[in-house]
């Protein structure tokens, strides 16, 4: 390869298909002046075309660049999966965190494997997923697009994306290849997007870095995304100890490290570590970085192109080239046919997609709140009165193909009761708009009040995140998402108002929350007789939320972060550190912070969501079991029994968490370790049984893994609570 072919590798292009005025649109001529320079990977363009519009684009591109270029290395195709393929006509599952919120990895299995086949069918063989950060902080807009606040919980479903995205065809074919990312991000500075993070490498390690530690170990991504966050005040982009001795040396990373878009360039428009492209882009590569994602028209590999005689240069980029191709020939993309668009019309939406679809997006919807209004009898409630901005749109999240009030990307809530009750017995007012107005008229929270006192009963749906959405103009009301952090997180706008209103008819009133984020748990959010949270839907989102409400669906969602319960009282995530409670004055019994007067043990915390029936647990016991011919190490064996107490079926997660008696370095005070999901007939028991190899008890100090000798206390149950957790101790 020449020296110019060899950098056109480390770039790409992002859109090969655009789109103007709501119409697709191809711009041969933009396309053939980047092709010159940056032709590794291709980006498949705008989410909102339509696969139909898009694929014969795409294909003919594809087929260009191998007849037309020197050697006849093609793109690969690249593209975010978050729920479901990156542009639309598929299949429209719930958001990231909505899937977690399941606890249900074998359901899971079956939406990758669906996602990963309609991928297959219009061409996309490296995905941009899964996302494992930590959803720590609650002003973070991306939480949505996360699996939750627990490193456990989080790598168990990242590894099990990976795997089942990176399977093998019948040829040997990696299907789709996976980026995980971004290392590391999640907790920067105010919750804000890019913002700088702070950290030593025991909090790296132990907090941020064990669903990476996980997923390397058990599933091997192709792939990994360094992000835009600087820590310790170096840029990931350039920070060479993350990258190198952290990454590749302790974790043991060997696949190909990718900038996120337009990184390297914030390096120095934004950083200002770099005083030009050409600089930026020589740190980034000295530091590590191997590719740069879809940089568009200006990518600053390209820079790289004046450096032929740089030895150490050289010798990184053929590294780099290296990595991008094994890519290639791992996923087939040398030899692999173009698809068709009837293989993508036959394979996209299939039936058994959309019965999986249905499936997760019923386990996914958590109950927070129940005083015994749900489920509803029909009989008894005859007239509803749907209220709230979120009530009519499909609040899918940002990286999402979906038009949130277009029919075609599924049901809102509303047309879904419309069609179980009838559009006569359902009252819809939406009462406020999103965003906050220059229109201080309270009209239509009147209206809305009063909608529910002729109706007898209202279903209250408030949330964040997408608005209506204009596909010509691309404008929306957006308040979730990446770019969307929350310095108030109440519900925006005039919501809460609107919700007061509707509580203070004495209305039998359920509210409905539809976000990637969660919301404080205020007294106005208590006084409604029952929470649903739905998260970011999915096409299937308002009728789940129907049969939950009618009692055709039990719901099972556990909560996969904790409930906030002020402004200012965060970190609330339930793994903190002994020293983060300590209550004033070294009295647990005092409020941490006192004004309001809150803790950090939220009533509502990581694990916790209500069912329909109840469920009992038996005894708790707990051994360790010394290593035999078939276990070469130690393990801890904690047992119990599960009873279905009520009177109909139902599915609880049983939930195992741990913390040694006394540890080297600040451990905390409690951490999940293992969880199953199980499903039980009224009156039905079953035996529970959790086995920990002791090296999993480990912990990271300055670098070193280390494993305590002694006591540890276990906790099981089925949330995060102390009152639903019962403690068993072991020595090991």
């Amino acid at each position: 390869m020449t020296w110019a072919e060899k950098v056109g590798q480390l770039g790409g292009i992002r859109r090969a298909v655009s789109r103007t005025n709501g119409k697709p649109v191809f711009n041969e001529t933009s396309f053939k002046a980047i092709r010159k320079t940056q032709n590794g990977q291709l980006g498949l363009g705008f989410q909102f075309n339509y696969v139909n519009d898009v694929l014969p684009i795409v294909n003919d591109l594809r087929a260009q660049q191998v007849d037309e270029s020197r050697l006849g290395i093609p793109y690969i195709t690249i593209a975010d999966s978050v729920n479901g393929i990156w542009i639309s006509g598929g299949t429209l599952f719930p958001g990231t965190v909505s899937m977690s919120s399941s606890w249900n990895l074998p359901l899971f299995e079956q939406v990758v494997a669906a996602i990963r086949e309609e991928n297959l069918a219009i061409g996309v063989q490296w995905v941009l997923s899964p996302e494992v950060d930590l959803a720590k902080d609650p002003r973070n807009g991306r939480n949505g697009e996360m699996y939750g606040e627990d490193a456990y919980l989080v790598g168990e479903f990242a590894t099990k994306y990976i795997q089942t995205m990176q399977e093998k065809d019948e040829n040997g074919w990696v299907k789709v290849a996976t980026t995980i990312k971004h290392w590391v991000y999640g907790t920067g500075s105010g919750g804000v997007n890019r913002a700088s993070m702070q950290g030593g490498i025991n909090h790296i390690l132990n907090d941020l870095a064990p669903p990476y530690a996980k997923a390397i170990r058990d599933a091997k991504p192709l792939a990994l995304m360094a992000s835009y966050s600087s820590v310790d005040r170096i840029p990931l982009s350039i920070n060479k100890y993350l990258l190198q001795t952290v990454l590749r040396g302790i974790l043991g990373f060997k696949g190909l490290i990718m900038s996120d878009a337009h990184a390297i360039e914030y390096l120095t428009t934004e950083s200002k570590v770099a005083s030009s492209r050409s600089e930026a882009a020589l740190k980034a590569l000295r530091a590590g970085l191997e590719h740069e994602l879809h940089p568009g028209g200006n990518g600053l590999f390209t820079e790289l192109i004046n450096q032929a005689n740089e030895t150490d240069v050289v010798a990184l980029v053929d590294t780099s080239v290296l990595a991008l191709l094994e890519i290639k020939f791992t996923t087939g993309s040398f030899d692999r046919p173009l698809p068709t668009l009837e293989q993508a019309n036959r394979t996209l939406r299939s039936k058994e997609h959309l019965d999986v679809n249905r499936n997760i997006t019923r386990e996914s919807i958590v109950l927070l709140k129940n005083d015994g209004i749900l489920p509803l009898k029909r009989s008894e409630v005859r007239s509803i009165a749907v209220i709230g901005p979120y009530a009519d749109i499909v609040n899918a999240g940002m990286y999402a193909a979906c038009n949130a009030t277009d029919p075609a990307y599924g049901a809102s809530f509303r047309r879904s009761l419309e069609r179980e009750i009838g559009t006569e017995n359902v009252h819809f007012v939406q009462g406020t708009s999103i965003l906050p107005s220059n229109d201080t008229s309270t009209k239509g929270i009147v209206d809305a009040a009063a909608a529910a006192q002729e109706a007898g009963f209202a279903v209250v749906v408030l949330g964040s995140g997408l608005g209506t959405f204009d596909p010509a103009t691309f404008n929306n009301e957006r308040t979730d998402g990446e770019g969307y952090a929350h310095a108030d997180l109440g519900f925006p706008g005039q919501q809460k108002q609107l919700l007061d209103a509707v509580l203070n008819t004495g209305v039998p009133t359920v509210l409905i929350l539809s976000s990637g984020q969660t919301f404080l748990l205020s007294e106005s959010t208590q006084r409604s007789g029952a929470i649903l949270h739905s998260w970011l839907s999915g096409e299937f989102t308002g009728d789940a939320l129907v049969e939950i409400l009618f009692g055709e669906t039990n719901p099972s969602g556990k909560l996969t972060v904790t409930v906030p319960q002020a402004n200012g009282a965060f970190p609330v995530a339930y793994d903190y550190l002994p020293s983060d409670d300590v209550g004033g004055f070294g009295s647990a019994t005092l409020y941490d912070w006192h004004w309001p007067q809150v803790t950090r043990y939220s009533p509502l915390r990581f694990g916790s969501g209500l069912s329909y029936t109840t469920f009992a647990f038996g005894e708790a016991y707990a051994h360790s079991s010394a290593a035999t011919r078939s276990h070469n190490a130690t393990s801890v064996v904690v047992t119990t029994s599960l009873t279905n107490t009520g009177s109909r079926a139902g599915k609880e997660v049983v939930q195992l968490y741990y913390r040694p008696k006394f540890s080297v370095i600040e451990f905390p005070v409690m951490k999940l370790i293992r969880f199953t999901k199980i499903e039980l007939g009224a009156g039905e028991s079953t035996d529970v049984r959790f086995e920990v190899p002791k090296s999993e008890l480990g912990y990271f100090v300055n670098g070193e893994w280390h494993v305590d000798d002694g006591g540890y206390s276990f906790w099981i149950g089925n949330s995060s609570r102390k009152e639903d957790l019962a403690l068993v101790e072991v020595k090991i």
